[in-house]
């Protein structure tokens, strides 16, 4: 393991487990807090640094990643008056996490190369059972020399899969999240067909595990279903960034589209 020192701002559902990970790892980690001091007081019995801002969590680290909810919240944390590129340092790599829009990340990218750090987007697919496990996919936008600079790292927290430059690990994430939110919706009628002729849908799951149906939503139905309005949520955004980046491009997603029009928040069936 090397020596570099490791920023991580975003504890939440995914961010935690994932922080937590590279703290039990050696990795020396420092982060701030971002919407709640409960993660922060979790970590802090695992030898977390904490400090007072992003920029302050920048200054102190080689590599920062970045894993909070949206575009907004990575503008601020990123780029804002006490952001982590206030902080960094020349040579350092800011990778993000977060799912953003392609455009987003390589914005992000110009801004940060003019004072000389590096950076890889790559958001991440899998529950937070997942993330504890440290068997996230990991799809990595970016030069490949800072991708082997971050290897270690980012092989803590899961399996990377290079997509090419800077953005083109948010597509990969984007084009996924629009496969499983039709799947999840498709998955939701097929159940409710099941029930109306009196079977049991979770009879049907059962089939579908072990047949041509079988998917990761139905492999991990439960824990989709118990958490549906917070993944759905994440999910109409995603698949919105999705339909957006594919119009920048004149490319027609009518299922995507369609997918995104149905009631994709009722409670499953």
């Amino acid at each position: 393991m090397s020596s570099q020192k490791i920023g991580f701002i975003g504890l939440g559902d995914m961010g935690l487990p994932m922080a937590t990970r590279l703290l039990n790892h050696q990795w020396p980690v420092t982060s701030c807090v971002n919407k709640s001091r409960v993660a922060i007081n979790e970590l802090l019995e695992l030898g977390i640094s904490e400090v007072a801002t992003p920029s302050d969590v920048g200054a102190a680290s080689d590599i920062v990643i970045t894993m909070v909810r949206d575009a907004r919240q990575t503008e601020q944390v990123v780029s804002g008056p006490d952001g982590v590129l206030a902080g960094m340092r020349e040579g350092a790599v800011l990778i993000i996490m977060s799912t953003l829009s392609p455009g987003d990340c390589r914005e992000i990218a110009t801004r940060a190369a003019r004072q000389g750090v590096s950076v890889l987007d790559s958001p991440v697919s899998g529950l937070p059972q997942r993330a504890k496990q440290g068997t996230l996919a990991l799809m990595v936008g970016g030069d490949a020399e800072t991708l082997e600079h971050c290897r270690e790292v980012l092989e803590t927290m899961g399996k990377i899969f290079p997509c090419g430059g800077v953005g083109t690990g948010t597509v990969a994430k984007l084009a996924n999240n629009a496969v499983l939110m039709g799947t999840m919706t498709l998955l939701v009628e097929a159940r409710e067909f099941a029930s109306s002729h009196d079977m049991p849908p979770e009879n049907l799951m059962e089939i579908f595990a072990n047949s041509t149906a079988n998917s990761f939503p139905v492999q991990n139905w439960d824990a989709l279903e118990a958490n549906w309005d917070h993944y759905i949520a994440l999910l109409i955004k995603d698949v919105g960034l999705c339909l957006e980046a594919a119009g920048h491009k004149e490319i027609s997603m009518p299922l995507t589209d369609a997918t995104i029009r149905y009631r994709a928040n009722q409670t499953p069936g």
